[in-house]
């Protein structure tokens, strides 16, 4: 790759004032400032010094390195646990029982089907595997060859692995600071920690890279670890990117689970742990190299002007071909900074344009060329400056505040016409990545044929699948069965010095006895009980690296540092430390313990610590048996719930009653503090009886929960709610975060920037509300029911409780958008004209509406309480539509009174009242509409409403009778 001399990169300057930008680490999950003056990413430099440029090989104590036995559990057999991950099975046949007692680990898939290794990694791990990986349980088929027979076996087996995997070398990974920065960060935060040695002090992460990262005691730590080897001789970037992205498709055995990564993801995390294979990012005298794309960060909050980036840390970043918005993760108060160079072909003066919604500012060289900052719509501004021609920094900043977003970074110049900046003109520095020692492999067919014979005769395809049906990859020498082998022998795998014939496994005395012992006692014909199957497939997958349960296992000393939250949540070691599994099986439905296994079910979005996912064919059983092994039984019913109860219910999780709403996300709404779990997906996870005990005893069923007791000793804590009977209250809580949203969102949750309030009296609000048009005419009662009139189409449009709207977005800048209501229960009425004159009840409803319709509005008036009543008319008939809200013990509801007047005859007049899914008669002037809404009508004129099917719905239609020249409508409406 072609390289260059770095010019300075732009620093963002906001008149006279410097500002840094982001790109170190400053706590776990977050970053820290750096200044974009750096010649060179000095920091990553300081970073791979300290670190020794790579991944050192650790010195192990003898004996295999399996995670389970860093932590001994009880009624989990160390020699039998060592069976199964020595795979002892593939070779030594036993009957099925005992394969499924085992739950043996396969050993990893070779060739098209595995993972692409290196020649000179291969060749190293053949020759001597403990050497070449300290700990490993790949065993040394080829000690017992003297030195020109071994090499010559191994570079034949070298040879055959190579070809079978494919000899197209990948292209080089560029590397690039960003990369190695994410990947510094997901390494030790998603997890990967827990079974792997951390490469960082939790201290010098909390500091930019570059700082000290010694490890206090590394060689204890590495002792409770499974060791990584030497990556980066081992492999490239890319082979080990798509290695963890599918980790199962390599290690069937879900030993290494998947960890629900990106793609991005993945290569951040291949590019930091092969990070030696980048030199010249630790060196800025060396020149670098060009990588197309851009640098970005990712900024999430309420930005007013983009000064205020500087007052968060980027919630991501990554690279991207060219100016664009596409990595952002919501359409709202969101900010990006994008770096890197741009190359001109020609010297002379050029223009930059940004056109943005909201603020955003151009670079070039660290001079401001373009400043459209601030809060407005969709605005451009442009500058221009004298360029050589060759490449230049560039930095552009974006932030918008709310509402509409939009950003396009163009430019011109000699030869240039105006355009978006191409991806083929921007760049940013990285360096090609490389395998250490790298060798070049040229197919030699003899040696290729003869690695295949030894594969074969060497047993290597009883334990690794090459996806070759060829017969001589077969076993050709079948050994002893397993219940057969002599345990007291000192002869074979098990020998204090293994034989030539044998495969010698670098056992330690401790393991030997293990497995002496296991062979000599075990009870091979007798399956595993429930209890027994979870605690051997926990410590097999070494779940306890992460979970307790029946007071066993949890994350150890060294390692329980590197657990941590996402962002602030202050949730203490609830929300950093995975939850315990104890009696787990009486807690979770068996169908959710599935999702969380297998289909990456997460509730807790502020753990940074991901679950893995393992596979159906290593946990598929688990659910099962959680609840077998916990003696869970039939999950108990909470009984059946009144509609009026669920209203409580919601009333209790609301802050008018219980605030769980406090600490609690409801229905994808954020909670008024800390970001507990969302209490509508707690009805897909819990037993409702395990439920029920929990809110009576949080602390016995979650030793430490910051989760409060509303019913200390059994007693409501709120007597004044369906009378203070527990039962009655948890259950209608139960009843009502099982509904969802669906439920309406408790009173209390949803609060506005500038949120209009009615207290004593009625408040107006005439703007654009989505769902009620561009001339709507919002509400909102003092008793917390609410509406908005379509003045376009004549039509009351929307009904709703809680809150009335947030007029922040039609206050701001342009106000431009429509705001939707703030509060919860939001009813959508009949949309096109509420009147129609019909020649017979049948006939077609129109559809023309407003003046098109023979509709126009004349305005409204208001009473004492200014209240509104609406004037509008409708051909000849004048109509006075008055809706007034009526309090209620939990939600205000409310009574429409329409009076329709007019001077000459009219006949076949309808009001339409609903359109829906279903309406169904009730008591006499009553209905029910989709189930849920409630319509009472007082005709005082004699009129028979009228349910019909049209156009695929249900509509009730409510006849107008005049009695002279009036006719009146008194509805009722409660939802």
């Amino acid at each position: 790759m072609k390289t260059f001399n770095r010019p300075r990169l732009a620093t963002r300057r906001y008149g006279k004032r410097i500002i840094s930008g982001a790109a170190g680490l400053k706590s776990p999950g977050q970053f820290v400032p750096f200044s974009f003056r750096l010649a060179a990413p000095r920091w990553v430099a300081c970073a791979l010094v300290a670190l020794g440029l790579g991944l050192a090989v650790r010195a192990l104590a003898d004996g295999v390195s399996v995670g389970a036995l860093a932590r001994p559990i009880a009624g989990v057999a160390t020699g039998e646990l060592l069976i199964g991950e020595l795979n002892c099975v593939a070779c030594h046949q036993t009957e099925g029982t005992v394969q499924a007692r085992l739950f043996s680990n396969p050993a990893p898939r070779v060739g098209a089907q595995g993972m692409r290794l290196t020649p000179q990694y291969l060749r190293s791990f053949l020759s001597d595997p403990r050497r070449e990986k300290p700990g490993t349980t790949m065993p040394d088929l080829l000690h017992g060859l003297n030195g020109a027979a071994k090499n010559e076996a191994v570079e034949a087996l070298m040879s055959f692995l190579l070809t079978e995997a494919g000899t197209n070398a990948p292209p080089a990974f560029a590397g690039d600071p960003y990369r190695i920065a994410e990947g510094r960060l997901l390494f030790h935060q998603i997890g990967c920690v827990a079974c792997h040695a951390p490469q960082e002090s939790v201290a010098a992460l909390a500091k930019p890279a570059g700082a000290a990262s010694s490890i206090e005691d590394r060689q204890a730590l590495e002792q409770t670890s499974v060791p990584l080897g030497n990556l980066a001789r081992k492999t490239t970037v890319g082979d080990l990117a798509k290695f963890l992205l599918d980790p199962l498709k390599v290690r069937p055995g879900g030993r290494m689970p998947s960890m629900k990564l990106t793609e991005r993801e993945a290569v951040s995390i291949a590019t930091y742990l092969l990070r030696a294979q980048a030199p010249s990012l630790a060196n800025p005298a060396e020149p670098v190299h060009k990588v197309a794309g851009l640098s970005y960060q990712y900024f999430e909050g309420e930005f007013d002007d983009l000064p205020d980036l500087d007052k968060v840390k980027p919630a991501a970043a990554g690279i991207i071909e060219q100016f664009s918005l596409s990595p952002r993760k919501r359409n709202e108060n969101f900010g990006f900074r994008y770096s890197g160079y741009i190359s001109v072909p020609t010297a002379g003066r050029y223009g930059f344009f940004t056109e943005s919604d909201d603020g955003s500012q151009l670079f070039v060289d660290d001079k401001l060329v373009v400043d459209n900052a601030g809060t407005h719509g969709n605005t451009e501004k442009r500058g221009t400056v004298q360029l050589t021609a060759g490449e230049h920094a560039i930095m552009v900043s974006y932030f918008n505040g709310g509402g509409e977003w939009s950003l396009k970074v163009s430019y011109r110049g000699p030869g240039i016409t105006k355009q978006e900046i191409p991806a083929s003109a921007l760049f940013h520095v990285g360096q090609p990545m490389t395998p250490l020692d790298a060798e070049s492999f040229t197919v030699n067919p003899d040696l290729v044929a003869r690695g295949r014979e030894l594969f074969g005769s060497l047993g290597c395809a009883a334990c690794h699948q090459s996806g070759s049906s060829d017969a001589a990859l077969k076993p050709n020498r079948p050994a002893k069965s397993l219940a057969s082998l002599n345990a007291s022998a000192g002869s074979g795998c098990l020998g204090d010095a293994s034989g030539p014939g044998a495969a010698r496994y670098d056992l330690n005395d401790s393991q030997r006895g293990a497995l002496r012992a296991a062979l000599s006692g075990a009870e091979w014909s007798r399956p595993l009980a429930p209890a027994e199957r979870v605690t051997r497939v926990m410590a097999a997958l070494d779940c306890f690296a992460c979970h307790s349960r029946d007071g066993a296992g949890g994350p150890l000393p060294g390692h329980i540092e590197y657990f941590s939250v996402v962002g602030q949540a202050d949730l203490g070691d609830e929300g950093r430390i995975p939850p315990h599994l104890t009696k787990v099986g009486g807690k979770l439905r068996p169908e959710w313990t599935r999702e969380v296994l297998l289909n990456k079910g997460a509730v807790r979005p502020y753990m940074a610590t991901r679950m893995p996912q393992f596979g159906e064919a290593n946990v598929g059983s688990l659910p099962a048996d959680f609840v077998r092994a916990d003696d869970a039984g039939a999950a108990a019913s909470p009984g059946t719930v009144s509609d009026a109860d669920v209203g409580y219910g919601r009333k209790l999780v609301g802050t008018s009653g219980l605030s769980c709403i406090s600490c609690h996300v409801y229905a994808g709404h954020k909670s008024l503090g800390i970001p507990a779990i969302d209490l509508t997906l707690m009805s897909q996870r819990l037993r409702p009886d395990w439920f029920h005990r929990y809110l009576l005893d949080p602390p016995s069923l979650r030793p430490g929960t910051r989760m409060p007791a509303f019913w200390p000793q059994g007693k409501s804590s709120r007597p004044d709610i369906l009378g203070g009977d527990t039962d009655r209250q948890i259950n209608a809580i139960w009843a009502y975060i099982s509904r969802g949203a669906d439920g309406g969102l408790p009173p209390g949750l949803v609060q506005g920037k500038m949120e209009l309030i009615a207290t004593n009296e009625a408040v107006i609000y005439r703007n654009f509300i989505a769902g009620a048009g561009s001339r709507a005419i919002g509400v909102g009662y003092p008793e917390k029911a609410n509406l908005a009139f379509d003045a376009n189409d004549l039509r009351l449009a929307l009904i709703w409780q809680g809150p009335f709207i947030d007029a922040a977005r039609h206050r701001t800048g342009r106000g431009e958008g429509f705001e939707p209501p703030l509060g919860y229960n939001v009813l959508k009425l009949p949309p096109g004209p509420a009147f129609a004159a019909l020649t017979q009840s049948d006939a077609a409803w129109p559809s023309a509406a407003g003046k098109t319709g023979g509709y126009q509005m004349h305005g409204y008036l208001l009473d004492h309480e200014r209240r509104p009543t609406f004037l509008y008319s409708f051909g000849a008939i004048k109509i006075e539509d008055y809706p007034v809200a009526v309090p209620g013990d939990l939600d205000a509801s409310f009574r429409r009174t329409i009076t329709l007047r007019s001077d000459s005859t009219s006949a076949g007049i309808w009001f339409r009242a609903w359109v829906g899914a279903s309406v169904v008669a009730k008591d006499p002037g009553q209905y029910l509409a989709d189930g849920k809404v409630k319509l009472r009508f007082t005709l005082p004129n004699a009129g028979q409403p009228v349910i019909r099917q049209s156009n695929g719905a249900t509509e009730l239609l409510i006849p107008i009778v005049f009695a002279g020249n009036e006719s009146k409508i008194v509805e009722e409406i409660s939802w």
